[in-house]
């Protein structure tokens, strides 16, 4: 078993357990507490200025609030069991499995992530910041949302490579495990 790779599957197991417990908390932090230069500008969780203007900003209510979390706790989702699904494999790789069966399929399930993130759960985030922003405006003046952006896009791709790569390791393990049987 590689040494370096042991001891980087171990920090980076440790790195994401820390991520799965700041960022949600984060997240809420932002949301309750938005009128501070730490929400404004918030680097590990949603930077409000990115999802509001000056004016919404300054009238932001608990309503407001309560749908700009939700859709910040909505948007976490995916990331979240993702990184759920990377501390199994980094601590496969940890204990010196690494090309199984079970490592494939967290690489696929990483895949399909990507695309439901990308394709359901990124829109829906968008549409529930925008009625956050706009729902305390008179009827007729209140916005929902949907966007389709690089981003998605990007994401769309990076799954299907990852799905790819799953359904390669898939092969090189049957392969692998037939070798060891041949004399």
């Amino acid at each position: 078993m590689d040494k370096q790779l042991k001891k980087l599957s171990t920090v980076m197991l440790w790195i994401i357990r820390l991520l799965m417990i700041l960022l949600p908390l984060m997240d809420i932090l932002v949301w309750l507490f938005p009128h501070n230069q730490f929400s404004l500008n918030a680097v590990i969780a949603p930077a409000l200025s990115d999802h509001f203007n000056d004016k919404t900003f300054a009238s932001l209510q608990i309503n407001n609030q309560l749908l700009g979390m939700s859709g910040s706790l909505v948007a976490l989702l995916p990331l979240w069991l993702g990184f759920l699904w990377l501390a199994r494999l980094f601590k496969n790789y940890a204990q010196g499995t690494i090309f199984t069966l079970d490592n494939a399929r967290i690489y696929g399930k990483l895949g399909w992530l990507c695309i439901i993130s990308a394709l359901i759960i990124q829109p829906l985030t968008d549409s529930l910041y925008s009625v956050a922003a706009t729902i305390n405006n008179p009827p007729g003046q209140r916005i929902i949302a949907f966007g389709f952006s690089n981003t998605n896009f990007t994401a769309i791709i990076c799954g299907i490579f990852l799905i790819i790569m799953a359904r390669v390791m898939v092969i090189g393990h049957y392969i692998n495990e037939e070798q060891q049987l041949t004399i």
